[in-house]
């Protein structure tokens, strides 16, 4: 049980959110005792600085690819890689006219007609959408570990000889038809696929086999652009045909047939590996930091977490807030960000959340999942309940173009020093992302909404 015990937290839901007396209740509920409550509201500014983080990890979500000169964020390159596994076909045949993956399969007979690794993608950074670029499909020299955890600074090596090279295509995202690109692969490679298949090997045997592929951009690229790779479209498609039945094993004699390997499996692994330029940006100065160093630069707060880059919040406001008010019960507390320029809405990321660093600026991933309200500003609901979830403040780029949320159990545990919190670390939904944000660092602030008890 989380805080059920402390009740006078609860009474200030009674005065929620609001800034009279009379407007709450206070009549009825404290009778003779009204002039000797006084709800108040005060905008607190929150100090913030930037912190720097060497990696951060790049295995869930979209994996990157490409490359982008940023003025502000530095030179970025970025190599995707992926795994691929086939899981066997339902026994049930399909119903006619409908398909049923991997129910045929090849057998002795089968013929390649062509290999073709598809990819969906998800977001493109940089406005050249006419310049063409380059991707190369490249065998890896050793397995990727599904159990591991990957971050952007971790190179695996591709195959450096023209043997490596499996796939390669030229395109522009113009050109792109339902976010789908395609890259045929050498005949070679789909052979090696097929022969693995008609050899009845274990699925997980040839995972280990394939070891894995790297998404290598070429020299003159000049976009980043992310591919789903649990979307459905996102898939290694070998395609063949049966010039003789093999019936009890579901191989007819056929055409245009196909055996489908797949990213998203407990089994594989898929990750992003970046190397950052920064030495003619702004944030040059960033080159010179040691891992987890605050930095501050032209007044401004830059956030892209990809790069590493966070908004670091000192609390001490706050606290010196509560020691010299005194007395207080929080009815509403909000974290607030912005306004920012509209200009830059549809770049900005569209969560923030907080966790809460240690003395060494770090976050506590484990403790995160293990004992979340410690480590990470929790929704309201979450500290009286068995839910985990952290506090969402979502980005509204219609009107107000700030970050909407709200943390009042957490900031009255920190006032009640039921919580141990100095500094808080803004992440995106999702730490791999190239949405960022650049505002003034006088555009964070506290809102508060409080309850304070007179002792005449």
């Amino acid at each position: 049980m989380k805080f059920l015990t402390r009740l006078s937290f609860i009474f200030t839901f009674f005065l929620y959110s609001c800034d009279e007396s009379s407007e709450i209740g206070i009549d009825e509920l404290l009778n003779e005792q009204k002039e000797k409550v006084k709800v108040h509201y005060v905008e607190i500014p929150l100090e913030v600085k930037n912190i720097y983080y060497d990696s951060v990890r790049t295995d869930d979500g979209d994996v990157y690819f490409g490359k982008i000169d940023d003025p502000v964020f530095g030179k970025k390159t970025s190599i995707g890689f992926g795994q691929t596994i086939y899981e066997e076909g339902s026994d049930i045949p399909p119903i006619p006219g409908e398909y049923s993956e991997n129910y045929y399969i090849p057998n002795d007979s089968s013929k390649l007609d062509s290999a073709v690794l598809y990819l969906h993608i998800s977001k493109v950074f940089g406005d050249n959408i006419n310049d063409e670029q380059e991707l190369s499909i490249t065998q890896i020299t050793d397995t990727l570990f599904s159990s591991a955890l990957y971050t952007s600074n971790k190179y695996t090596t591709p195959v450096s000889d023209e043997r490596g090279i499996i796939g390669f295509t030229r395109f522009k995202t113009i050109n792109i038809k339902n976010n789908i690109l395609s890259i045929p692969l050498r005949d070679n490679y789909g052979k090696f696929i097929l022969r693995e298949i008609q050899n009845k090997t274990k699925n997980f045997i040839l995972l280990d086999k394939m070891r894995g592929l790297a998404l290598v951009p070429g020299d003159l690229n000049n976009q980043l652009i992310s591919f789903d790779l649990d979307h459905p479209e996102s898939k290694l498609v070998m395609y063949f045909n049966n010039p003789f039945e093999f019936p009890e094993v579901n191989s007819p004699m056929m055409d245009s047939l196909q055996y489908v390997f797949r990213f998203n499996s407990p089994l594989t692994k898929n990750y992003s590996y970046y190397n950052i330029d920064r030495s003619s940006s702004e944030l040059s100065l960033v080159e010179s930091l040691k891992k987890n160093e605050e930095f501050s630069i032209n007044d401004k707060i830059y956030w892209q977490s990809a790069s590493g880059i966070y908004p670091i919040i000192d609390l001490e406001n706050f606290k010196n807030f509560v020691d010299t008010a005194e007395n207080i019960i929080l009815n509403k507390a909000q974290i607030i960000i912005g306004p920012i320029d509209p200009l830059y809405k549809d770049v900005t990321p569209s969560k923030s959340y907080y966790y809460i660093a240690n003395e060494d600026n770090n976050i506590n991933p484990i403790g995160i999942i293990s004992n979340p309200n410690e480590n990470i500003v929790m929704k309201d609901n979450s500290y009286f309940t068995d839910d985990n979830d952290p506090g969402e403040y979502v980005f509204d780029n219609n009107i107000t173009f700030t970050y909407k949320g709200e943390s009042t159990v957490f900031f009255q545990e920190l006032a009640s020093k039921n919580l141990d919190a100095k500094k808080l670390v803004v992440y995106p939904e999702n730490s791999n992302s190239f949405e960022k944000l650049i505002i003034d660092k006088n555009k964070f602030y506290l809102k508060v909404f409080y309850t304070k008890f007179n002792q005449d």
